[in-house]
Formats: C-alpha cells, sequence, structure tokens
C-alpha cells in the first residue's frame, strides 16, 4: 500500500521551505535603511502614524522580496530579468497599488502625488530585484 500524497499540501511545504531559506539572507536593518532612504519625507508628513508607516512599508519589502527570490530560478535558467519581472508584473503592481493605496490613506494631501507614485514603484522594484538576484546567486551555488 501506498501513501496518498495531497499535492497542493507538498507544494505549500516547498514553498515555506523556499521563503525560508530567502529570507535568511535578509537583515531588518537594511528594509530599515531603505523604508528610511525612500520614506523619510512621507513619515515626516504623518508623525501619528510613522510606526505603522514603517511596519507597513516593511511587510511590502518581504513581499516583493519574496515575490522575486521565487522567481530566481528563471534567471538560472538563462531568462533575462526583466522577461522574468514580466512573468510576476501582475503580483507586483497588485503589491504596488496596495501599498500606494496605504500612503494615500494616511495623506491625501501629498503635495506630489507622482513623486509618491514613483517612490512607491521603485521602492517595491529595488525589494522584487534585490529578492532575484539573491535567488538566483543561491541557485548558482547550488544552495536551492
Amino acid at each position: 500500500m501506498g501513501i496518498v500524497m495531497d499535492f497542493r499540501e507538498k507544494q505549500r511545504h516547498k514553498q515555506m521551505d523556499m521563503e525560508r531559506r530567502a529570507l535568511q539572507d535578509l537583515s531588518f536593518t537594511k528594509i530599515e535603511e531603505a523604508v528610511h532612504r525612500y520614506f523619510d519625507q512621507y513619515l515626516v508628513s504623518v508623525p501619528a502614524a510613522a510606526a505603522t508607516g514603517k511596519e507597513m512599508c516593511a511587510e511590502y519589502a518581504l513581499e516583493s522580496y519574496l515575490l522575486g527570490s521565487s522567481k530566481g530560478r528563471f534567471g538560472f535558467y538563462g531568462e533575462e530579468k526583466m522577461a522574468v519581472f514580466q512573468r510576476c508584473e501582475i503580483e507586483l503592481y497588485g503589491l504596488y497599488d496596495d501599498f500606494y493605496n496605504f500612503w494615500l490613506f494616511w495623506g491625501a494631501d501629498w503635495q506630489s502625488l507622482d513623486d509618491l507614485q514613483s517612490t512607491c514603484r521603485n521602492y517595491l522594484f529595488d525589494w522584487w530585484s534585490e529578492g532575484f538576484d539573491i535567488s538566483l546567486k543561491r541557485w548558482r551555488m547550488k544552495l536551492n
């Protein structure tokens, strides 16, 4: 008699293992530095929600990082970075919309919404790119 497997459960376990390995290469201080670099000007405008803003920035950085790290194998097999980015563009733009709407909620009277929009987009893309590059390096070193 064989053991019946639930493939969705097996896939979920593999995804959790991949996420654990990806998060080993990430430090919270790196995320905090990026939050300060990108969003200090916006956090000053909303002093009552500065802690919440930092937490949400960290949360979205993690999500974007994990999305990028999950696509590193495509780069390992020879696909260009921007082609891989197009594979997960819908998910990343969903994250971007949520993140941008979060900032709009806390400060609807921003002077330049275009700056906020590009800041959010660049922040998430940089974290996606960071996750992709580190995952690609792990694949090349045969650590996956």
